[in-house]
């Protein structure tokens, strides 16, 4: 009995650990994720102005 007693307990202990270590993670990121998150109200947009873009020209900075 006790041969079969010791290992189910530890790999009881073990899995248990490990789940209990993964939970804990999950909830430390979400928790850390939602407090460094977006707020909930949107911001006041003063004036709407176009958003910049790089656009590729036709004359290159070569030393032709």
């Amino acid at each position: 009995m006790n041969a079969f007693l010791v290992p189910a307990i530890l790999c009881f202990t073990v899995l248990a650990s490990v789940s209990l270590g993964v939970l804990f993670a999950y909830v430390a990121v979400l928790t850390i994720l939602h407090s460094f998150g977006r707020s909930q109200q949107p911001q006041p947009v003063a004036v709407a102005r176009p958003r910049l873009v790089l656009v590729p020209t036709q004359h290159h900075a070569s030393g032709d």
